[in-house]
């Protein structure tokens, strides 16, 4: 009983640390019997370890002998859904969404977690009231668009200069991207309201 308790704790241990988002709470299922040990510390790994929850399977090697078994991992956390009906064209803001407690492994993999990736983004289509909201729904708010004429501030020790090259990528505000100087050098600056500035060193 104690080894089977240890086991549990292992792939208890294994799993929370696998899931790289907040979650409130994680069980685990065992679909498969769980394996009779030959050894005392088995070496226990993921195999499909893109998946954070769901059915998945583990590996237990004592020795030269490896077990494979399927679990199902439930975890609640956090998700955010509209909280009033959002047109298409809309920039998603702090009012217009709410966050929800519920059973992630249910959800389809594409809804958002992380409210980061939803503020600020651009509404592809309608979204109604208390619908998640998923990676496909939004498109990024590009301030500046690849090939876009930009004001570069060159901003050094005690001085800033003034200039103006072409975007080589798209950015949102305070993402980092390549501009080409009118004197052809290509350099990195962060997108700001006022242009790309550069921190010169």
């Amino acid at each position: 009983m104690a080894m089977a308790d240890s086991f549990e704790r292992a792939v208890n241990d294994l799993v929370s640390k696998h899931i790289t988002v907040p979650v409130d709470n994680i069980s685990i299922s065992y679909i498969s019997p769980k394996p009779q040990l030959m050894c005392d510390e088995p070496k226990i790994t993921l195999l499909n370890n893109k998946k954070q929850w769901g059915t998945m399977t583990i590996g237990v090697k004592c020795g030269n002998k490896t077990q494979y078994l399927q679990i199902k991992v439930s975890a609640e956390g956090r998700y955010f859904v509209a909280d009033k009906p959002i047109s298409a064209g809309t920039i998603i803001t702090d009012a217009l969404i709410r966050s929800k407690l519920g059973r992630l492994d249910l959800l389809a993999n594409s809804v958002i977690l992380n409210k980061q990736h939803i503020i600020n983004h651009i509404a592809l289509r309608n979204i109604d009231l208390d619908e998640p909201i998923r990676t496909s729904m939004l498109q990024q708010n590009w301030h500046i668009k690849a090939g876009q004429m930009v004001k570069v501030l060159i901003n050094g020790e005690g001085y800033v200069i003034a200039t103006k090259g072409k975007s080589l990528n798209n950015g949102a505000l305070d993402d980092h991207i390549s501009v080409k100087l009118n004197s052809g050098n290509i350099v990195e600056g962060i997108v700001t309201q006022a242009g790309v500035t550069i921190f010169d060193k």
